[in-house]
């Protein structure tokens, strides 16, 4: 179970982010750092990656109860890890929810992320509901200390620091469901939604209409981002999936043409990446290949 999970989720960040061509997002064609970083983010927390796995094994077995472990204190110590590897370019809306759904994997013991998503969400809601204010202030502390001064102010500003630093009861689920108000990534921890099973879902079935991995990923992140754009963007995305994406040349010269003007008119759509790697790592684990 240890080694199908922590592949599934290297894979889903190294596929989310090389995949080309996502219009507006981080892909393998883009020439900046912004890519290897993101996927280092991962690279950096592999060890904490298997102590989660481990985690969710010792639960499932009764060694330790699962409302026991210091969820806090782990996501602390990867995150602080990441900042020393990636020189202080640290992303805790992939790590964060790496290392949970790393747990919940494991805890509920699924071989199927799809056929076993109940459990998996009900692994989530106990891991979630974790509301020692010492978990939870660790990981406020973190964000402040590892260069994420913007998520520690976000919090601040919505009074969770004030709350978490006297002791009330804030809960994981709390904490995470305010900071994706403006990280999306965070919102792969909603079990009240909890879309995630829709997304995993669509990724599939978009491999089965396309027989291509990039460009099933790219069809998912553009209906991710299609709401969200002006109608000349939908006009473009429209085009693309006429011609199939990347599995054309056609498709693949919409796409670029997209990407190119989308970044003149500097429509950036990154924070999708975050998202697309949990997703995409639990496809992986239900059987999805590059």
């Amino acid at each position: 179970m240890e080694n199908i999970i922590l592949k599934s989720i290297i894979e889903g960040v190294h596929l989310a982010v090389y995949s080309s061509i996502k219009p507006g997002s981080i892909h393998r064609l883009r020439l900046d750092s912004e890519a290897q970083v993101i996927v280092s983010n991962t690279l950096s927390v592999i060890d904490y990656i298997i102590e989660a796995i481990n985690y969710g094994e010792k639960i499932r077995r009764g060694d330790i109860a699962l409302t026991s472990i210091e969820i806090g204190k782990l996501i602390a110590k990867a995150l602080r890890e990441s900042y020393r590897w990636n020189s202080g370019r640290v992303y805790p809306q992939l790590i964060i929810p790496q290392l949970i759904y790393s747990i919940a994997l494991s805890h509920s013991n699924v071989d199927s992320f799809l056929e076993g998503s109940g459990k998996v969400r009900e692994s989530l809601k106990a891991i979630l509901s974790i509301n020692r204010w010492s978990e939870i202030r660790e990981i406020i502390n973190v964000l402040n200390s590892s260069g994420r001064r913007d998520m520690y102010e976000h919090l601040e500003a919505t009074g969770i620091t004030r709350l978490a630093n006297i002791g009330s009861s804030v809960s994981l689920s709390e904490l995470f469901r305010v900071l994706s108000s403006r990280w999306i990534g965070f919102s792969t921890l909603d079990i009240v939604e909890y879309n995630i099973p829709v997304y995993v879902k669509k990724l599939i079935d978009y491999y089965r209409t396309y027989k291509d991995t990039t460009s099933s990923i790219i069809a998912l992140y553009l209906d991710f981002i299609r709401d969200k754009s002006p109608n000349w963007v939908r006009e473009y995305i429209d085009q693309s999936l006429k011609y199939k994406l990347m599995t054309t040349r056609e498709g693949a010269k919409i796409l670029f043409e997209l990407d190119n003007k989308m970044r003149r008119e500097n429509i950036i759509y990154d924070e999708y990446v975050h998202l697309l790697a949990l997703v995409i790592a639990l496809g992986v684990f239900d059987g999805l290949r590059p």
